[in-house]
């Protein structure tokens, strides 16, 4: 089964993006593409759809972290006339 989305890590000086690259690629079990440095956040956006190869991709930022028990596969691809998904962040406890 070939892959339905690329994933795209966008960081600028985030300093635990290298750390939360690599959470973010074993947890959707897939290499995810990574633009740093890019200035401006149009751009950088701009520039994540250029680098994909799939018409759907995932978008993270570089200071993100991606639940553990988020489920690829459960992912449907945007019905038609959809542009954009958006989860919900959650705050981390600190218990």
């Amino acid at each position: 089964m070939t892959a339905l989305f690329d994933g795209v890590m966008l960081s600028y000086d985030e300093p635990l993006a290298d750390k939360l690259h690599a959470r973010l690629q074993r947890i959707l079990g897939m290499p995810v593409k990574r633009l740093h440095g890019v200035h401006g956040m149009r751009r950088a956006y701009r520039l994540a759809a250029e680098v994909v190869d799939h018409e759907q991709f995932l978008l993270a930022d570089g200071d993100f972290v991606l639940a553990t028990e988020f489920a690829l596969p459960a992912v449907a691809p945007l019905a038609d006339g959809v542009s954009m998904r958006v989860w919900r962040a959650r705050t981390r406890s600190t218990a």
